[in-house]
């Protein structure tokens, strides 16, 4: 695939990735309280977890190893450490709701 059209798909994924945090944003803010944070950071880092995934599946139309150069391993890592770092806060809350 030529520069363009790698370049037409890293931009396609990010544009979706932000709308599926905006939406996430919007969406939560229905439940309310505890219950809407708790899954505002659950789904945060299902985000985090999605676009790890979709750069690995991508392999050589990978956006975060371009932007990264040779230290994309370590933004990999840093992307699934944020994710479960923001699903563990999320899950965390809605222990506390329990009690």
């Amino acid at each position: 695939m030529d520069n363009l059209g790698q370049l037409f798909v890293q931009i396609f994924v990010v544009v979706i990735v932000i709308g599926i945090a905006h939406s996430l944003w919007r969406t939560t803010r229905a439940y309310g309280g505890l219950i809407g944070g708790a899954l505002k950071w659950i789904g945060l880092g299902i985000v985090l977890f999605a676009l790890e995934a979709l750069d690995r599946v991508l392999g050589s139309l990978s956006f975060v190893t371009s932007v990264a150069g040779r230290s994309g391993p370590l933004v990999h890592d840093a992307l699934l450490l944020l994710g479960l770092t923001f699903s563990a806060i999320g899950f965390s809350k809605l222990t506390k709701i329990a009690k």
